[in-house]
């Protein structure tokens, strides 16, 4: 795992911590956690700087439903915002999150609303609830769709 790798996940599983806090766990200096932070808000990871210190906005709640739906297969029910700012709810089958394209989060996840596969960027889901409802095993063709999405 490389340095902002590092720094992502301690963010992700350590909540709000300030420069020097995350500069101490990662054995380098508040300039570099700063000028590390500045190119992953660069890359598009939501990191936002509150008085308390750095926080990933969004997808520490978002990222944790996503990996309860995954892993108990449940249907994950979200209100997703596309690239004008129109949010719609959709109940989605996750398969697979991943990080990717300019430093962005994706879901790839069967969508009901579409009926098709589609592949969510995480920082424009505005919420994630993980419902009680579980989906069966995909079809090995949805399998095959979920891997062309990710052009695997």
């Amino acid at each position: 795992m490389d340095r902002r790798d590092a720094l992502v996940e301690e963010l992700r599983t350590g909540g709000r911590l300030s420069a020097r806090e995350l500069a101490s766990r990662l054995g380098v200096s508040s300039r570099t956690v700063i000028r590390d932070v500045a190119r992953l808000r660069e890359a598009g990871v939501p990191i936002r700087l509150d008085p308390g210190g750095y926080t990933i906005t969004g997808l520490e709640s978002v990222k944790r439903s996503i990996d309860q739906a995954l892993l108990g297969r449940r249907v994950l029910r979200i209100e997703y915002g596309d690239g004008r700012g129109a949010v719609t709810s959709r109940d989605v089958e996750p398969g697979i999150c991943l990080g990717g394209r300019g430093g962005h989060w994706y879901l790839v996840a069967w969508c009901r609303l579409r009926d098709d596969v589609r592949v969510f960027r995480l920082d424009r889901i505005v919420s994630a609830a993980v419902t009680r409802e579980r989906y069966p095993e995909p079809a090995p063709d949805r399998l095959a769709d979920l891997a062309n999405a990710v052009g695997v």
